[in-house]
Protein backbone atom coordinates (compact mmCIF):
# COMPACT_ATOMS: atom_id res chain seq x y z
CA UNK A 1 0.00 0.00 0.00
CA UNK A 2 1.77 3.50 -0.98
CA UNK A 3 1.58 5.89 1.98
CA UNK A 4 2.58 9.31 2.14
CA UNK A 5 5.60 8.96 4.08
CA UNK A 6 6.70 6.29 1.46
CA UNK A 7 6.00 9.18 -1.35
CA UNK A 8 7.78 11.40 0.53
CA UNK A 9 10.56 9.15 1.74
CA UNK A 10 10.61 8.06 -2.32
CA UNK A 11 10.97 11.48 -3.60
CA UNK A 12 13.61 12.48 -1.18
CA UNK A 13 16.06 9.59 -2.15
CA UNK A 14 15.35 10.75 -5.79
CA UNK A 15 16.44 14.28 -4.68
CA UNK A 16 19.52 12.61 -2.66
CA UNK A 17 19.94 10.73 -5.97
CA UNK A 18 20.53 14.20 -8.08
CA UNK A 19 22.72 15.48 -5.18
CA UNK A 20 25.36 12.80 -5.47
CA UNK A 21 25.10 12.98 -9.17
CA UNK A 22 25.30 17.00 -9.15
CA UNK A 23 27.52 17.79 -5.67
CA UNK A 24 25.34 20.83 -5.05
CA UNK A 25 22.85 18.77 -2.40
CA UNK A 26 24.01 16.40 0.51
CA UNK A 27 23.09 13.30 -1.31
CA UNK A 28 24.09 10.52 0.92
CA UNK A 29 22.34 12.33 3.98
CA UNK A 30 19.61 13.08 2.48
CA UNK A 31 18.77 9.21 1.11
CA UNK A 32 19.90 8.18 4.57
CA UNK A 33 17.92 10.49 6.56
CA UNK A 34 14.70 9.54 3.86
CA UNK A 35 15.23 5.52 4.78
CA UNK A 36 15.73 6.10 7.97
CA UNK A 37 12.22 8.68 8.81
CA UNK A 38 10.56 6.27 6.53
CA UNK A 39 11.82 2.96 9.11
CA UNK A 40 10.39 5.30 11.79
CA UNK A 41 6.90 6.74 10.11
CA UNK A 42 6.78 2.80 8.69
CA UNK A 43 7.64 1.27 12.44
CA UNK A 44 8.21 -2.72 12.25
CA UNK A 45 11.17 -4.59 12.72
CA UNK A 46 12.16 -5.05 8.81
CA UNK A 47 11.52 -1.48 7.97
CA UNK A 48 14.14 -1.20 10.80
CA UNK A 49 16.35 -4.13 9.44
CA UNK A 50 16.06 -2.39 5.89
CA UNK A 51 16.91 0.81 7.34
CA UNK A 52 19.98 -0.51 9.33
CA UNK A 53 21.32 -2.39 5.61
CA UNK A 54 20.81 0.87 3.77
CA UNK A 55 22.73 3.09 5.83
CA UNK A 56 25.21 0.37 6.52
CA UNK A 57 25.89 0.46 2.47
CA UNK A 58 25.71 4.42 2.59
CA UNK A 59 28.42 4.45 5.26
CA UNK A 60 30.98 1.92 3.15
CA UNK A 61 30.35 4.23 -0.04
CA UNK A 62 31.29 7.34 1.83
CA UNK A 63 34.27 5.54 3.27
CA UNK A 64 35.40 3.79 0.15
CA UNK A 65 34.72 7.55 -1.56
CA UNK A 66 37.56 8.79 0.41
CA UNK A 67 39.80 5.50 1.23
CA UNK A 68 40.55 4.96 -2.98
CA UNK A 69 41.63 7.94 -3.59
CA UNK A 70 43.52 8.46 -0.59
CA UNK A 71 45.35 5.80 -1.06
CA UNK A 72 46.02 6.83 -4.60
CA UNK A 73 47.41 10.21 -3.44
CA UNK A 74 49.67 8.61 -1.04
CA UNK A 75 50.80 6.44 -4.00
CA UNK A 76 51.88 9.21 -6.65
CA UNK A 77 53.46 11.12 -3.43
CA UNK A 78 51.14 13.08 -2.26
CA UNK A 79 51.72 13.60 1.39
CA UNK A 80 48.87 13.38 4.20
CA UNK A 81 48.99 16.45 5.76
CA UNK A 82 48.21 18.03 2.51
CA UNK A 83 44.73 16.03 1.95
CA UNK A 84 43.71 16.72 6.29
CA UNK A 85 45.08 20.62 5.53
CA UNK A 86 42.95 20.34 2.24
CA UNK A 87 40.01 18.23 4.16
CA UNK A 88 39.71 21.09 6.83
CA UNK A 89 40.20 24.09 4.66
CA UNK A 90 37.09 22.54 2.54
CA UNK A 91 35.38 22.32 5.73
CA UNK A 92 35.72 25.20 6.95
CA UNK A 93 34.76 26.88 3.07
CA UNK A 94 31.58 24.29 2.92
CA UNK A 95 30.37 26.63 5.93
CA UNK A 96 31.65 30.14 4.59
CA UNK A 97 30.61 30.18 1.26
CA UNK A 98 27.76 27.80 0.87
CA UNK A 99 27.82 25.54 -2.45
CA UNK A 100 30.74 25.79 -4.02
CA UNK A 101 32.90 26.63 -0.81
CA UNK A 102 34.18 23.48 -0.15
CA UNK A 103 35.73 22.67 -3.53
CA UNK A 104 36.92 26.25 -3.26
CA UNK A 105 38.33 25.48 0.17
CA UNK A 106 39.80 21.65 -0.59
CA UNK A 107 41.65 22.96 -3.69
CA UNK A 108 42.56 26.13 -1.68
CA UNK A 109 44.10 24.20 0.61
CA UNK A 110 46.05 21.28 -1.25
CA UNK A 111 47.41 24.52 -3.12
CA UNK A 112 48.28 26.39 0.01
CA UNK A 113 49.72 23.09 1.72
CA UNK A 114 51.64 21.97 -1.23
CA UNK A 115 53.17 25.99 -1.57
CA UNK A 116 54.65 25.51 1.49
CA UNK A 117 55.82 22.13 1.12
CA UNK A 118 57.60 22.73 -2.01
CA UNK A 119 58.47 26.31 -1.40
CA UNK A 120 60.58 25.35 2.09
CA UNK A 121 62.57 22.62 0.17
Amino acid sequence: MITVPSVIASLVIVLGLAGIVVPILPGTILIGGAIVGWAAFTGGEAAWVAAAIAVTVLLIGVLVKFAVPHRRLREVGVPTSTIVIGGILGIVGFFVIPVVGLFIGFVGGVWLAEAGRLGAS
